[in-house]
């Protein structure tokens, strides 16, 4: 199987390497890598310093390749989501060269030119001057490296391709243990493909009782000092913050309720609804169909919109009608009564929203901003007292950055982690404001007191001996039964039932008596041939004695014929997982300090 890999080893290569070349290539257009003066240090990675110049060049290129691909401006949270990216890639790639480092992992200049020559990536080949009727024409290609000005293409493709060929053997010996069994591809072939109907008794983990004298304290205090690794408090902090909201103003409120009434006074002289609402309507459910909101009855939309709305004569133009949601002009346009007898009007609407304008955004940023000023002079707690503002208090949270009532905040996150109790913070974005903080807790990383997890101990303890007590009772009602007609009695021994699925049923379909479902005992009763009882079956939730009394749509001419084809999708799949586990361990083991939250405001 892992020759099979290797025989993919070209594409899974460039699949690799595609967007790095892109970046080579866009920074090429943009007139090269430039080296500046460093404004800071943006993070620190096994020791080694980020400059944050660096790290802003490498986020700008990938700003400008995204613009060139949508022809326009990028909103604030799609240059936040690249700014994000680039930094795992930064991180990732990093990490890699690391590791590669470590393995000794080399590429030939023999393997270089070979690729070269032979194997540009997509990008270059559908590059309309090595095209010929349409088609890549590895001629023209050849011809072109040896003119001078293939030069500057060269140097920078060698060195990326260097850079692959290294990162593509990382990835291979990183997938050598991923390795699959015949059992997992007639699985999967069973799912898509074959049905059946089958009978079983389950012995649920759940309906176990353990007796409390069975488990007592001193079992429970004996498995925590046992199994401490199952009992690790994560590093968690928590701070106090003051959220500076943002709303609009009354100037913000005046300036839209003008623009309404333009609009108004423009439908009075006889301008078309419809247009005006695809113009101008901030409503994206309806402003495509020109303010359209179907029929609606009573109770959908705020009361003051219903008890102007439904009081209006067909084709009267309403409003302004205000809402939470803004300012809308309405027009009725039908009436009528529902089958339930309720009454619904169809309605078209424009709706305004009130918004915070730039200068109410920048006014209140300044408060925040103002605030952390005096805050970093005088203390936290004297200066938000003395300005009489509301100081909350997040749960804890850990490094991966969601705060519960905040949002995710990464950088908020990154800052309580890199700096101690007590410490306050600069100005933070959230979605609708900014916070200013102080840490007021730190949690460190280590096991928790038995005292905490006491209940948590007890539960897993109880859980392994519900485990047992099913395993002895599974068992014993196996070595009762010889075949499926020795089911029903032996189950009704114990009063478990005998539980029989539909006709046809697959491997997608939940089990009978509303049973949770269990994919491991169910892709089992499908490996078994027509008839056959099962030895004990452990699933997720139980253990399980089955019989597959029919089983239809198993074609081995077929099973033979998907074969490669299912084996290629799982590994896939597979390859992916133990890619992304990879990366992900050796960003865990990493020595990495992240100081991006003392250059962008929006984190």
């Amino acid at each position: 199987m892992l020759t099979e890999l290797r025989s993919q080893m070209t594409t899974i290569m460039w699949i690799l390497v595609v967007a790095f070349l892109i970046t080579i290539v866009l920074s090429w257009g943009m007139g090269g890598f430039k080296e500046r003066s460093a404004a800071g240090i943006v993070g620190e990675l096994n020791q080694k310093e980020i400059n944050f110049d660096d790290f802003q060049n490498y986020v700008q290129r990938q700003i400008d390749s995204e613009q060139r691909k949508t022809e326009g401006e990028l909103d604030q949270n799609k240059v936040k989501r690249i700014r994000e990216d680039a930094w795992d890639k930064y991180v990732e790639s990093y990490l890699k060269a690391e590791e590669a480092k470590r393995l000794k992992l080399k590429a030939s200049d023999q393997e270089i030119v070979y690729i070269v020559e032979n194997q540009p990536p997509p990008e270059i080949q559908q590059a309309p001057r090595f095209q010929k009727d349409g088609r890549f024409d590895p001629s023209e290609y050849q011809n072109f490296l040896r003119t001078p000005q293939a030069s500057q293409l060269l140097i920078g493709l060698e060195e990326s391709v260097r850079n692959f060929l290294i990162e593509s053997k990382l990835y291979f010996q990183v997938i050598q243990s991923v390795d699959l069994k015949e059992e997992d591809i007639l699985d999967k072939y069973n799912k898509d493909h074959v049905s059946g109907k089958y009978r079983f008794i389950a012995v649920l983990f759940d309906d176990m009782n353990v007796d409390s004298t069975e488990l007592s304290d001193e079992m429970t205090r004996k498995y925590y000092r046992m199994f401490p690794e199952k009992f690790v408090q994560r590093p968690q902090r928590q701070f106090a913050y003051v959220k500076f909201s943002l709303t609009p103003s009354e100037q913000d409120s005046t300036e839209v309720r003008k623009e309404v009434e333009n609009i108004m006074a423009e439908l009075r002289s006889g301008a078309d609804f419809e247009k005006l609402a695809k113009e101008n309507s901030q409503d994206k459910s309806s402003a495509d169909e020109g303010g359209d909101m179907g029929w609606f009855p009573r109770g959908r939309y705020p009361t003051a919109f219903d008890d102007i709305a439904f009081n209006s004569e067909i084709g009267e133009l309403i409003g302004p009608i205000e809402t939470r949601q803004g300012f809308h002009i309405v027009k009725v346009e039908g009436k009528r009564k529902a089958e339930n007898g309720e009454d619904e009007i169809q309605a078209r609407q424009i709706l305004f929203k009130v918004e915070p304008s730039s200068d109410t955004r920048d006014e209140i940023y300044n408060r925040a901003y103002n605030f952390s000023q005096e805050v970093a002079e005088r203390g936290f707690d004297p200066v938000s007292t003395e300005m009489g503002l509301e100081v909350d208090t997040t749960k804890e949270f850990s490094e991966a950055g969601y705060i519960a009532g905040l949002g995710r905040m990464r950088m908020a996150a990154e800052f309580c982690f890199n700096n101690p109790v007590g410490t306050a913070s600069s100005v933070f974005n959230v979605p609708d404001g900014y916070v200013v903080f102080k840490v007021i807790k730190a949690v460190e990383e280590g096991a928790r007191p038995y005292e905490d997890v006491q209940s948590s101990a007890r539960k897993q303890l109880e859980r392994i001996m519900q485990k047992h007590k099913a395993w002895d009772l599974a068992a014993e009602l196996r070595s009762k039964i010889d075949n499926v007609y020795d089911m029903t009695a032996a189950a009704a021994e114990t009063g478990l039932p005998v539980h029989i699925s539909a006709d046809t049923v697959n491997a997608s379909s939940p089990l009978p008596d509303n049973l949770p479902a269990d994919d491991d005992f169910i892709s089992s009763v499908f490996r078994l041939e027509e008839g056959e009882l099962s030895q004990l079956i452990e699933g997720k939730k139980g253990y399980y004695i089955a019989c597959l009394e029919a089983k239809r749509g198993f074609d081995s001419n077929e099973y033979s014929a998907l074969h490669q084809s299912i084996y290629q999708e799982l590994a896939s799949q597979k390859q992916d997982a133990a890619a992304r586990n990879w990366i992900r361990e050796l960003r865990i083991a990493a020595n990495m300090k992240d100081y991006r939250y003392k250059y962008y405001r929006d984190f």
